[in-house]
């Protein structure tokens, strides 16, 4: 998923902001790791709730609610394109690097858990056999829209990010257009939400509704707002505002879990946690600044492997069922047990995986390309 695929280490620096130094954010790291954790703790929970896994939800169903890790990872995408990118707004000369810095964040990682997935898939095909067709793949590969929906799953949210993405770079094209633009396309996306709460069936069919104008997309608004907030030194009350912001995010969360069941993709619910989100993130990044936010490292690592372990948690999980298939008739363990270590096991590789693989990968491009063209762009 991709705020959680941008780097929140990037410097903004313009006369027209009050920050004018460049910074890195802790807070939003490992904001971006928290958000990979729930993600991971809804599918070793929605993974395992079947009979022949561990028959009944585990830990209760308490992290049902936790796909809303995706609407925090929107938030902190929209957050950080913008934090980073609006010294940027109005140059045409910028759009070049700009393109380049985000394809090249997101591609290369994934096409590794890719090919590493279509092994997989190859000894152990799916019933529907779509990774057999050429053109799905090469869709699936390329994260462009169609209507089904990307052999690596969690790839759904980067087709969100990339579509994101492109139109916020005619932002950097020209500001009144881009801003027309992205405005059409917020005011479209909320009006099929209410569609959506009212009748049910959205307005857009097929790739306009499953992409386009899907709910998801407004809260990459919500994270934009926040950053213009920063950006223009508003950061009173961090601690508090994030502090509520979680609150409410987990509130919402406990009521799906436990409460009367609703759709899965119910507009309210979304925009709650995408308040919330927006609330966590104002405040991390305000205590940030001002230097009152303190953190481990352990949870800043774990925002700096997010990516990583986003992309390929749902493979490490299913490893670990097969594993657990083989030895549960000769080892008894709970189902939270179970649960627990599928989590802690995605969670390490992925911290594995970034450390040995992403991370080289992202640092080779920067020396090879980015880095000489950041400094001719942005200056020494």
């Amino acid at each position: 998923m991709e705020a959680f695929v941008a780097d929140s280490s990037d410097a903004v620096h313009k006369r027209q902001y009050r920050l004018v130094r460049p910074v890195k954010l802790n807070g939003i790291e490992a904001a971006r790791g928290i958000a990979a954790l729930l993600v991971v703790m809804l599918h070793a929970t929605t993974m395992n709730a079947g009979p022949r896994m561990l028959g009944e939800w585990p830990v209760g169903g308490l992290f049902r609610f936790a796909h809303a890790g995706v609407d925090f990872f929107f938030v902190l995408s929209g957050f950080i394109i913008y934090f980073v990118h609006a010294v940027d707004i109005g140059h045409p000369n910028s759009i070049g690097w700009y393109l380049w810095k985000r394809l090249a964040r997101i591609y290369p990682t994934y096409w590794i858990v890719f090919a590493i997935y279509g092994v997989i898939l190859a000894v152990s095909p799916t019933k529907e056999g779509l990774e057999r067709n050429f053109w799905h793949v090469v869709a699936s590969g390329l994260l462009v829209p169609e209507n089904n929906q990307p052999i690596l799953g969690v790839a759904w949210s980067l087709r969100h990010e990339v579509l994101f993405y492109f139109l916020f770079g005619f932002l950097l094209l020209n500001r009144r257009f881009g801003g027309i633009l992205l405005g059409i396309w917020a005011t479209l996306t909320f009006l099929n939400a209410i569609v959506i709460t009212v009748h049910g069936p959205p307005y857009f069919d097929g790739i306009w509704g499953d992409l386009v104008f899907r709910s998801f997309n407004l809260e990459f608004f919500f994270g934009i707002a926040v950053a213009h907030l920063i950006l223009n030194g508003e950061r009173r009350l961090g601690r508090l505002i994030s502090a509520i912001g979680a609150m409410m995010f987990l509130c919402n969360g406990l009521l799906e879990s436990f409460g009367p069941t609703s759709q899965a993709e119910w507009p309210p619910r979304q925009l709650v946690y995408a308040l919330g989100s927006a609330l966590a993130v104002y405040g991390l990044a305000a205590a940030d600044l001002d230097g009152k936010l303190r953190l481990r490292r352990p949870i800043i690592a774990l925002g700096a492997a997010s990516y990583s372990i986003y992309l390929t948690h749902v493979v490490v999980i299913m490893l670990v069922q097969q594993a657990m298939l083989m030895v549960r008739p000769h080892l008894v363990l709970s189902r939270d047990l179970w649960f627990g270590i599928m989590v802690i096991s995605a969670v390490s590789a992925g911290i594995v995986f970034a450390r040995h693989v992403e991370h080289p990968i992202t640092k080779l491009l920067r020396q090879s390309i980015l880095s000489p063209r950041r400094k001719s762009h942005h200056g020494p």
